[in-house]
């Protein structure tokens, strides 16, 4: 079904991503629209936000006709395939004229039947496409070309644009030909994904879409997580919805990193539990990552890419000791720690990159920033590689989670990339040095680190967003603070510094904000993120209280 079931506050803190994606496509209109990759990590909303694309598209104008398909892996047979997508789309367009919702549950009907429908609305341009189709019927190749061009040759022939929406278009690379598999199927999209009065918005598993040159051609659109506020809204709409007159803790709602799906899981567990407490919270937590709907999720992706038990093991060990290094793992590391092959090593790896459960550039892994799958993947090790006890599982996350919370303080700012912006971050660091009872000099350093830091963000910035997201930690005597954008890949693999950094340094007035971010922050790393670029300033409070009780000393 390609609607939305979810309300406009369950869908909250996503319209603006949804009106730019709206307004890209109606660029179709006049021919100057281009395809898009819709991409981000696993739940964070990209099936949902394509269908709340297609309910506004369908019901909010006139001008472009949507069409939804999610590839089914059953259905992957050249033949199969060509059919039930033309015959979607068709439905679909001739539902779009008069807005006939019925029209969507023609899945079952034949050609013929559709051949009569067309008929019988007077639908010549569409009569002439299926006519083409059937004359090349027994041409599986041919079929599937005329089958994809549907969009393009419907919008000449109508003069009516289409929008093309596809999901889990990855699947695709398991598309078949008398029973053959074959990936380079694929590649016949690369002729309809090139014309503008047919635009495509498709989606699916980043990893992969990543790694098909079919899609290289698209304009990349990275979903990001929901910010603070949008996620606890989005969670307080979700309970309504099951009628929970309860909040979920804000320490719970930042853990779940603003991911869609996890607050929906999260959510319709609470509403099984009456009234409860900030301790039970965290056991219906425990419960989703052990044995709930986030452990059954997980467990089948990796399932997925890893049929056999004994792989999966591995892969679920593997996963555990990078999630838990102080490093990133490289290849012949994973080779070593766990008597393998170069290339076993390296065929894992990928897999596990590929499923979303690891991250990695230059030939090293590290894990992706996911709490929450960080804590199932150590479920996984402890249950299936330690074997413990359900029990003894439960015992354990418990004590490391609560005491885990209960001492952090988290800060999230989304700033606009507009004159002075930074500023903002600033004044927020001074407020929370004061909070600390931070020493004028201490918070200042910090204030000048972060001013710098956002400023890089936003000359680097590279992307449809034009914001900086900024994240401020306090944790057990240390400050922690990452700025964020979409910016474009710079970082130096041998220095682990932005190339912007060395090519300013050769120019006159240029090339301090590094130096100044290093001066006056303990620890500066750069990191390459799903968004973009992440800068991470840290200040040892500790460290810094003690160096300026001797500076007092020596003064004195």
């Amino acid at each position: 079904m390609p609607f939305s079931t979810l309300s406009d506050n369950e869908f909250s803190g996503r319209q603006e991503e949804l009106t730019f994606l709206f307004n890209k496509v109606l660029q179709a209109d006049a021919g100057a629209g281009a395809g898009i990759v819709l991409s981000g990590s696993r739940g964070i909303g990209k099936t949902e936000l394509l269908k709340q694309l297609f309910g506004l598209l369908f019901w909010k104008q006139d001008h472009v006709a949507p069409f939804y398909y999610v590839a089914n892996p059953a259905l992957l047979s050249a033949e199969t395939f060509s059919k039930t997508y033309l015959m979607q789309f068709l439905y679909q367009r001739i539902a779009f004229e008069k807005k006939e919702q019925s029209l969507f549950w023609r899945d079952g009907t034949s050609l013929a039947d559709l051949s009569m429908l067309l008929e019988d609305r007077d639908a010549a341009w569409a009569k002439e496409i299926l006519q083409q189709y059937e004359q090349n019927s027994s041409d599986p190749i041919g079929a599937l070309r005329i089958a994809l061009a549907a969009p393009y040759r419907s919008a000449l022939l109508s003069g009516m644009p289409v929008a093309v929406l596809f999901d889990e278009f990855q699947r695709l690379q398991g598309l078949s030909i008398h029973g053959a598999e074959d990936p380079h199927l694929v590649s016949l999209f690369e002729k309809p994904f090139s014309l503008s009065k047919a635009l495509h918005v498709i989606t699916g598993n980043a990893a992969e879409l990543r790694e098909m040159p079919v899609t290289n051609s698209l304009e990349r659109f990275s979903l990001t997580p929901l910010d603070l506020a949008d996620a606890a809204s989005r969670a307080q709409a979700i309970l309504r919805v099951h009628n929970l007159d309860t909040e979920m803790p804000p320490l719970l709602i930042r853990h779940l990193g603003g991911n869609p799906f996890y607050l929906e899981c999260i959510g319709k567990a609470l509403a099984l539990k009456k009234d409860p407490g900030n301790k039970e919270l965290w056991g219906v937590y425990i419960k989703e990552i052990t044995e709930g709907g986030l452990a059954l999720y997980w467990s089948s992706v990796l399932k997925g890419f890893f049929q056999d038990l004994g792989k999966r093991k591995h892969a679920i060990a593997v996963s555990y000791k990078i999630y838990h290094a102080k490093e990133p793992f490289s290849c012949s590391r994973i080779a070593a720690t766990f008597s393998m092959t170069e290339n076993q090593a390296e065929t894992l790896a990928h897999t596990l990159y590929r499923a979303g459960i690891i991250q990695g550039e230059f030939g090293v892994f590290r894990p992706v920033e996911d709490n929450v799958l960080h804590d199932i993947i150590d479920c996984l090790y402890l249950k299936e590689v330690l074997a413990k006890s359900a029990h003894d599982l439960e015992r354990e996350l418990m004590e490391r989670l609560l005491p885990e919370k209960s001492g952090v303080s988290r800060f999230d700012l989304t700033l606009p990339m507009t004159k002075e912006a930074e500023l903002v971050a600033a004044q927020c660091i001074d407020q929370i040095g004061k909070n600390l009872h931070l020493s004028q000099d201490i918070t200042g350093q910090l204030q000048i680190a972060v001013i710098e830091a956002c400023i890089n963000a936003m000359e680097h910035s590279r992307g449809a967003e034009r914001k900086v997201y900024v994240s401020i930690v306090a944790d057990e005597g240390r400050l922690e603070v990452s700025i964020e954008s979409s910016g474009q890949e710079f970082i130096v693999q041998e220095t682990g510094e932005p190339f912007g950094g060395r090519e300013a340094a050769k120019t006159s007035g240029r090339g301090w904000g590094i130096k100044l971010m290093k001066r006056f922050a303990d620890d500066v790393k750069f990191e390459k993120t799903t968004r973009g670029i992440k800068t991470v300033l840290i200040k040892h409070l500790d460290k810094a209280a003690r160096e300026q009780k001797e500076d007092a000393i020596t003064n004195e």
